[in-house]
């Protein structure tokens, strides 16, 4: 296990459904049970978080990208 930590910048209103969407993956986790969870990011430019994580890493390739719908998988 690595802890680290991510500075995020967004709008209010989009904080409690971004949380709940972590929550919910911190849940499946706990479960051992495998879904696929997804944001919706809204396109008339009202979704425009600003994220600072204090790691280095290496940008992945999605599995399925469906015209920019992309999916990640770590395996």
């Amino acid at each position: 296990m690595k802890k680290f930590t991510i500075e995020v910048e967004m709008q209010e209103r989009w904080i409690p459904h971004f949380l709940s969407m972590l929550h919910y993956m911190q849940v499946l986790g706990g479960m051992g049970a495998s879904r696929t969870v997804s944001f919706y990011a809204d396109g008339d430019r009202d979704f425009r978080p600003m994220f600072k994580p204090n790691v280095e890493y290496e940008e992945q390739k999605p599995v399925i990208d469906d015209h920019g719908n992309r999916m990640y998988d770590a395996g």
